[in-house]
Parts: structure tokens; sequence; C-alpha cells
């Protein structure tokens, strides 16, 4: 069979992760502080319309648009919509997110509705907060799971956590942790806030006096500047990603496609040493740097880690004729999630063309991968992935093709999860995610290459569908890799 070219095999291995910092940044939501305001509270009086441009290195790249409404008995209403073009693997696609959210008089939520919209992708949520649980509808529009969350404190939903960190008084040099939520991955994390100290800015042609503050998210930090009242003027963020307080005339200025920075590019590691064909190494070594007290899964299996040396070394190819006599805990990892649908009629339903039920799992699981390879056009896309629009579709990225595999895999009763770090392409190691299937023991798959087990230079750095793939917002930027040796025999 033809190899794939290799230069279409990239997508977007850091999609997931650009999206929650993206969740995390614009402020789809408002809510109250993590902690009651004290006597220090301060009122935040704001604008009923405001618009801020999105810039990639000081080229504008999008436009957020944002209005706030009051309604009956004290509560409001906010509605934002925010369109960008993103350059991915030389490919530059629209993106547009909107979101409406309705507030008490606090200014905790009461509920929420988040939809993205890509060139072949859609995906939405909407929520509802009460004192104790979470009730969240994720997915396709028409196809939506639902999932219970249950809720120490109210949380923000990925946002607003610079005007809860004003609002409730936080002083310079302070810092508080505030609870978020992400509805891309159904993830609840924390997020410390750190007041620093007043800074002078130009928005707008004026200098202004502004506040200071910094949201440490995962390892990444972003900053804002808070005018007097409360409004965010401007914020930085990791990849080059800023955005800045504009008038509407300059907001509908128009947004050039033209020499956009590639962002797998920028997120991607230049290796010390050009590796030779990836899949006939079975040992890889690496010194691994930049990684200090993050919450990474670099040992566990094919993988061990010590004093910041990873080695991989390749596992065995699975018999055919190896049984499943894994413990009851792997059958967590044959249950449906929302965007792993394996239980919907469609995914059953092409499983059971792909396998036989006389097929052994690690047939199945060949079957199942190298089904994918061939009929999931290898196209970068940005989506959160969802296994039913892929099987739709037929087309994506690493996350798709991983999140598809999953899905028909599990309703071939095989269990599976998703793995997501670093693999070598051509001089470089890409944000990627690929799965690992238990046919006896745990193999990985990588439906993008057809490879079973994958090659060694897939570094896992979590594992998970959603909330832990959040953990490689504090790896970007940060992680330094030095391959010290390598073995092909």
């Amino acid at each position: 069979m033809t190899k794939i070219k290799w230069h279409w095999i990239w997508g977007i291995g850091i999609t997931v992760v650009f999206l929650g910092l993206l969740a995390h940044r614009l402020e789809f939501f408002r809510e109250k502080p993590a902690a009651a305001p004290g006597p220090q509270t301060v009122q935040i009086t704001r604008s009923p319309e405001s618009w801020m441009n999105i810039y990639q290195n000081r080229k504008k790249i999008g436009v957020i648009h944002r209005t706030f409404t009051g309604l009956e008995n004290g509560r409001f209403q906010t509605r934002e919509s925010v369109a960008m073009q993103i350059n991915t693997m030389g490919v530059v696609q629209a993106l547009n997110l909107s979101t409406e959210s309705e507030l008490n008089p606090d200014m905790t939520f009461s509920s929420f509705h988040f939809e993205l919209n890509s060139s072949l992708f859609r995906f939405a949520a909407r929520g509802y907060a009460g004192q104790d649980r979470l009730i969240v509808f994720a997915g396709l529009p028409h196809a939506q799971k639902k999932t219970v969350l249950p809720l120490k404190d109210l949380p923000h939903i990925s946002g607003n956590i610079y005007e809860a960190a004003f609002r409730g008084g936080l002083e310079k040099d302070q810092t508080r942790s505030f609870s978020i939520f992400d509805p891309s991955t159904l993830a609840l994390r924390s997020v410390k806030v750190t007041r620093f100290a007043d800074e002078v800015i130009p928005i707008m042609g004026k200098r202004i006096l502004t506040q200071k503050f910094c949201a440490d998210f995962m390892g990444a930090q972003n900053c804002a500047w808070l005018a007097k009242d409360g409004e965010i003027l401007k914020e930085t963020g990791m990849l080059g990603l800023s955005m800045e307080k504009v008038d509407a005339q300059k907001a509908r200025e128009g947004i050039s496609a033209e020499g956009i920075a590639d962002f797998s590019q920028m997120a991607s590691i230049a290796s010390n040493r050009i590796l030779p064909e990836p899949s006939t190494l079975t040992q890889i070594v690496i010194r691994v740097g930049g990684v200090h007290n993050l919450p990474l899964m670099l040992s566990g299996g094919r993988q061990k880690f010590s004093s910041g040396v990873l080695t991989i070394t390749q596992e065995e190819t699975p018999d055919t004729a190896q049984p499943n006599n894994g413990p009851k805990l792997f059958q967590q990892y044959l249950q449906p999630s929302p965007l792993v649908q394996s239980d919907a009629a469609e995914i059953q339903k092409q499983a059971a063309k792909i396998v036989s039920p006389k097929d052994s799992p690690p047939a199945r699981l060949r079957k199942i991968v190298h089904w994918v390879y061939r009929n999931v056009e290898k196209k970068p896309v940005l989506s959160v992935p969802n296994a039913l629009e892929v099987l739709k579709n037929k087309a994506g990225d690493c996350n798709e093709h991983a999140v598809l595999t999953a899905a028909l895999l599990r309703a071939a009763d095989v269990p599976v999860q998703m793995e997501t770090g670093l693999v070598y392409l051509k001089g470089r190691f890409y944000y990627h995610a690929w799965n690992t299937a238990y046919v006896g023991r745990w193999v990985t798959a990588d439906a993008v290459f057809d490879q079973i087990p994958a090659d060694v230079t897939h570094i896992r750095l979590a594992r998970g569908e959603g909330a832990e793939q959040l953990d490689l917002l504090g790896v970007m930027g940060k992680i330094t890799l030095e391959v010290l040796s390598y073995k092909n025999d």
C-alpha cells in the first residue's frame, strides 16, 4: 500500500490544548470569584458593549464582540462572539465561537450555552449550575451527552478570573486560587491568579493606569491589564497571542490570512539529532527538561523516566490469538463518553462491518486501526473532536483519528484510552495524539501512521480523553528534549 505523504500526516496535535487556552482566555462566561467577596469587594461597572482584537505577534487574526445586558430581578445576560483565522500545518482556517450566559445578581452563573464552528466540525456545550452539582450537555448539537459533576464551590467557566480577582479586592503581591470549568474537556481545574504592580499602558491612543493580574493555568501564564472600573483592556498569552481593546471601527477592519504564523510549528521542538525512519527504531533515550512538578505521565508501560532521562522501548507485536483477560478495572475503558460515543448506533454499525465476532482482540485492534488509517483523510482541522462527526466527515488530524479509533474499539469490546504527547517528524517533535488498547496487555496504536505498536518516538505526556490533555498547557514552551541515543536493531 502507498504510504501517506509525510506533509499530510500532521494536523493539529495541539488543537485540544489550544482550545483549552482559548476557553481559559476568551472570557466565555462571567460568574463570581471562588471566594465570596469580603469587605474589600470592588464593584464592576461594565459597558453594555465592547470589542477586542486578537493578535498573533502583533498581526490581527481575530476579533471578539461582547454585550452585557441587565435583566429582571438584578440578573444579567452576556453574549460573546469570537471570529479567528488560525494557521495549522500551513492551512489557514476560520474558527468561530459563540457563547451566551445568564448570571445571578451576585455574578454567579445560572446557565451557559457554548458553540464552536470550524470548516468541518461543530461542538456545543450547555450547562446549568446548582449549589452542589453542574449539569452539562456536550457534543454535537443534535446528539449531546449529559454529564453531572459534583461541585464543592460554584466554579468559573473558563474565564473571567481577572475580573473576579479585581472584584474580590485582590491586593498587590497577593495570590488566590479560582476553580474553573472548561466545556471542551468537561474539566474542573484550579487557576492561581496573582496581582502585580500597577502599570501604565497605551490603549486606543491614551495612556491608562491599570491593575495587572497574571494567571497560572497548568503552568502556562496569561496576564491581563484592567482599568479602574474592572474592564479588561489587554491580555497576553502563550504562542505569541495577545488581545487588546479597540473601538468598533477598528474591530471591523478585516483579518488578513497572509503571513499568519503556524501554531503547530511554533509549538514544536527542534531535535538535536536527525533520526532515521522512526518505525525502524526499537529504543530511544531522551533527556527531558522543563517538566519539574508538572502532572505528566512520563513513566509507565513502555516508558521509563528517571533522573531526567526518558527511555522508550518498543513493545512486542501482540499475538493475534491473545485473549482479553484484564481486570474488571479495565471495563471503564469500554464505556462511552460525550466525545467517544461508542454506544451510538452509527459507531456500533461501523465497528460490526470492520470486525467479526470471531476475531481475537489483537485482530480487532489491527482491523480497526487500519480501517481508520485508510478511510479518514489526513487533514488539519480545528475542532473539539468527537467520534460521530469524524465518522460522518471522514477527515481530520491526529485528534480525530484517535477519538474515532477509541469509539470503534470500545464498540468492538476492546478497552482503549487516548494518549497525547510528542512525536518525531523530519527533525522536530510535534504535539500529537494516539491510542493505547488492552489486547491481553496494553499496546500503543497510531491510526495516523497505521502503527501497532506506535514507534518509539511517540513520547507520552498525558493519558485521558479531556481533562488530562489540559496538562499539556503547562508543557508548551517549557519542555526541552535532547536525544541521547537510539537503537534500530
